[in-house]
């Protein structure tokens, strides 16, 4: 039985100009952050996994973690997280710790993967598909004159992804005018999403969908804080636009709380935020017991995006069989983040609008480890 010899913690940063800072309704920034997990086996395989968040803190959470799992069976991650979750309970989930999890969960994946010469999907539920339509992820608050709305629709609408997904949450007005512009830049077939990121309250979103809804949107990503169920319960019951929500809920009893309350249409687990593909697909489960569709949240670094590909992969299509009204489609960010294009030796591929499932065993994907070490700040 292999049983995992060591575990290391690499923290990464990517800065920039800060004149070149974009964001969200609730403001912006110019460094990307997260960390990687690796882990090593009593048979030298390795695995790595990615984790979300300020490197510094992960950090510690780490030192506190990395003795629970070392010399246990690559197997045994359900035991030894129930055992984390029940000790250190007062310490919450949403925060670095679920994050340093969720790493050392897909790492364990990994190195599993590799130890049978399989893909991670093959493991977590069946390969049923090796390529995923992406929208795009982008349309973000700027202050750089060079990257406005504008250009980001522009670069959007150049290539041919399922959608694009922009940025709103500053008032009214500023939501129309930014639609409205997406819209005639990315035409009238491509599907239009918008990310509140939880700046208003019930009825100002619902005055915002209302206002928004002749552009055809495809969802409202969080239009409230995550916190604010009952104001998720009466929105979805009013709202003329789907809901779609979860980047910033963590583990199973948030969602089972948004599903089970039918607060949203869309269930969107981060594999980072939730604590791993292994609590991701307890969620799954949830969200399809309720006949509710799934769209992953993906944002991060290369090592994220490649386990979100072998996540979509694993996914069943439900309750659709051959025709879905509406692809199963990947978050893919076109911010500016080297974290996430620059740590593979082989980047995932982007072809026709559809990013390719990562070819070998494990997640597929193999770190140029000079670029790690330019990154990396602990």
């Amino acid at each position: 039985m292999p049983t995992i010899r060591r575990l290391s913690f690499i923290g990464l940063e990517y800065a920039f100009a800060p004149e070149k800072a974009y964001g969200m309704s609730r403001g912006g920034g110019f460094r990307r952050q997260g960390g990687l997990v690796e882990v090593e086996t009593d048979q030298g395989v390795k695995g790595i996994g990615e984790a979300f968040g300020n490197p510094h803190v992960t950090r510690e959470y780490f030192r506190m973690l990395e003795p629970m799992f070392v010399g246990r069976s690559v197997f045994d991650f359900d035991h030894v997280e129930a055992r984390v979750r029940n000790a250190i309970y007062h310490l919450g989930v949403g925060n670095q710790l679920t994050s340093c999890l969720a790493a050392i969960n897909v790492a364990l994946w990994d190195a599993i993967a590799r130890g049978f010469g399989v893909r991670v999907c093959d493991l977590i539920g069946g390969c049923g598909a090796t390529r995923f339509p992406a929208y795009a992820s982008t349309g973000f608050f700027s202050d750089d004159p060079d990257r406005q709305l504008e250009h980001m629709m522009a670069e959007a609408a150049a290539h041919p992804y399922a959608g694009a997904k922009i940025k709103i949450g500053r008032g009214i007005r500023s939501d129309v005018e930014r639609v409205k512009l997406a819209r005639e830049a990315i035409g009238p077939d491509k599907l239009l999403l918008v990310d509140i990121n939880g700046a208003y309250t019930a009825d100002v979103a619902l005055e915002c969908a209302r206002a928004i809804e002749p552009f055809g949107i495809h969802w409202i990503e969080e239009p409230l804080p995550p916190g604010d169920f009952r104001g998720y319960a009466e929105l979805r019951a009013r709202s003329p636009i789907a809901l779609a929500a979860g980047e910033a809920h963590h583990t199973v009893r948030d969602f089972r709380a948004l599903i089970d309350g039918r607060c949203i249409d869309i269930v969107q687990p981060s594999i980072p935020g939730v604590g791993g593909i292994t609590e991701a697909k307890r969620i799954v489960a949830l969200a399809h017991a309720q006949n509710l569709r799934v769209a992953p949240h993906v944002w991060g670094g290369a090592v994220g995006l490649a386990t979100a590909c072998h996540f979509l992969a694993a996914l069943p299509a439900t309750p659709h069989t051959e025709h879905p009204p509406h692809p199963s489609m990947l978050e893919y960010d076109m911010s500016d983040n080297e974290l996430r294009t620059k740590l593979l030796k082989t980047p995932l591929r982007l072809e026709d609008g559809h990013v390719l499932l990562p070819d070998g065993p494990g997640l597929g994907i193999e770190l140029d480890w000079d670029a790690v070490e330019r990154y990396r700040v602990c």
